[in-house]
């Protein structure tokens, strides 16, 4: 993704599509950060069951609370950033 300057942390963007999860149960989320008309966005990569492609091609995780049922898009989201 097109992440910013290097930063360890978190960092706040913008949900690019709707992530499902269930409800009592924690997920995170790989996600690349690109940025679009000025604005942050976080982009959930999806993969099958080959977690190490997920994240080689992530530039943070997002967090689903484990009393959501997911996140919608457009939603601000925080997201750790590695």
């Amino acid at each position: 993704g097109a992440a910013p300057a290097p930063h360890h942390g978190s960092i706040s963007a913008r949900l690019a599509r709707n992530v499902a999860s269930r409800t009592g149960r924690e997920d995170f989320v790989p996600v690349r950060l690109v940025e679009r008309d000025g604005a942050l966005w976080a982009e959930p990569v999806f993969g099958k069951s080959n977690l190490i492609y997920t994240m080689a091609h992530a530039d943070g995780l997002l967090r689903v609370p484990l009393d959501l049922a997911g996140l919608y898009a457009d939603a601000m989201v925080n997201v750790r950033v590695f």
